[in-house]
């Protein structure tokens, strides 16, 4: 059989395969066929109870709208959703970053609700775009007046202890950039909540490296998931992250 004719044979194999398992109309992101392994169902909310890895990558590279993906984020439960994100890494997270452009708006209580009290952490698990080091969590949590602020919190000790933790204090970013939210790593903490490390300004040791005169710009993806850009000085520094809520 003409190679052609099997691609295009599994595909629509694929496509009333999924509409059996989901009655509903579907869009051309809801049956992707990659290169490199099938990727039947993912994004039309049926994956076998487990989202393929790099199942968002693939959405990404079929061109799958902001909108679409966040709607498919959202319809995964809060574990798959971590795995799934986490799987994007090195330039697809800055793909990720410009996907999501004209994403709802993002506020902060939208990261760390205002019904938080003062001093609990609420938990993101991260993935960066650099080659080494780029899992992590940044940690959040609220001041009795409503400020919000985190730190970096580094699954290896000794990486910690030489650059971290790298605490932020997280804003609205303003008219120039509507929609987003700051985290300002040029200001401190207002406290050190129970079990966080103590604050070290981060302009001393191995911070200076990694988060001195640091502001990153954080965009929404989903409930629950964000995806950021990192500037120096306002230099973008064409390093971004995603974070996922561990929470929900």
């Amino acid at each position: 059989m003409n190679k052609y004719l099997l691609t295009s044979s599994m595909i629509t194999f694929s496509f009333f395969l999924c509409k059996s398992l989901k009655n509903r109309q579907f869009s051309i992101y809801e049956i992707i066929y990659s290169n490199r392994k099938p990727h039947f169902c993912v994004l039309a909310g049926y994956d076998g109870g487990m989202a393929n890895y790099d199942s968002l990558v693939v959405a990404l590279e079929s061109g799958a709208s902001g909108s679409e993906i966040a709607a498919w984020l959202e319809g995964m439960s809060i574990q798959q959703r971590v795995r799934v994100v986490a799987a994007v890494k090195g330039p697809w997270v800055g793909k990720l970053f410009d996907r999501v452009r004209d994403a709802e708006p993002l506020v902060i209580d939208d990261l760390v609700p205002a019904t938080t009290p003062a001093g609990a952490t609420i938990t993101y698990a991260g993935r960066n775009s650099l080659p080494l080091f780029s899992r992590f969590q940044k940690r959040f949590t609220r001041s009795a007046d409503g400020l919000v602020f985190g730190y970096n919190h580094q699954p290896f000790r000794i990486a910690g202890k030489v650059t971290g933790p790298g605490y932020f204090v997280v804003a609205d970013a303003g008219e120039q950039r509507p929609g987003e939210l700051l985290f300002d790593y040029t200001q401190p903490p207002p406290f050190e909540p129970s079990g966080w490390p103590p604050y070290r300004p981060n302009d001393v040791l191995g911070a200076r490296f990694v988060f001195m005169d640091m502001h990153d710009y954080v965009r929404r993806v989903a409930r629950g998931v964000v995806v950021g850009s990192a500037f120096r000085r306002g230099k973008d520094q064409n390093t971004y992250f995603s974070l996922t809520s561990i929470a929900g």
